[in-house]
């Protein structure tokens, strides 16, 4: 279950355009990233995203080419922030 935090600010939790999974790495929100098989559909693929608060986000099915570019761009992000300490960081101004 998402920590009201995280339901604050996160909008979508399923079939989410992949850059609004790109920009939660960004944010330094996201812990982990895979990716698994759409069922029923050849050559689609979703991710999932882990957050901080072990919420998990999910993609839609994309074509497995703009998953693969995307899951790169989420994995820098997602190392930035733990090369940076993102997490210990955050702070919610409202």
């Amino acid at each position: 279950m998402p920590s009201d935090l995280v339901q604050t600010y996160v909008t979508c939790w399923k079939n989410c355009h992949l850059r609004t999974l790109e920009s939660l790495a960004m944010w330094g929100l996201a812990v982990k990233a895979w990716i698994e098989e759409c069922s029923g559909k050849k050559r689609f693929k979703k991710i999932k995203l882990e957050l901080f608060d072990g919420s998990i986000v999910e993609s839609g099915c994309f074509l497995d080419e703009e998953v693969f570019q995307s899951i790169r761009i989420i994995n820098i992000y997602i190392g930035f922030a733990r090369q940076n300490k993102a997490i210990e960081n955050i702070k919610v101004v409202d």
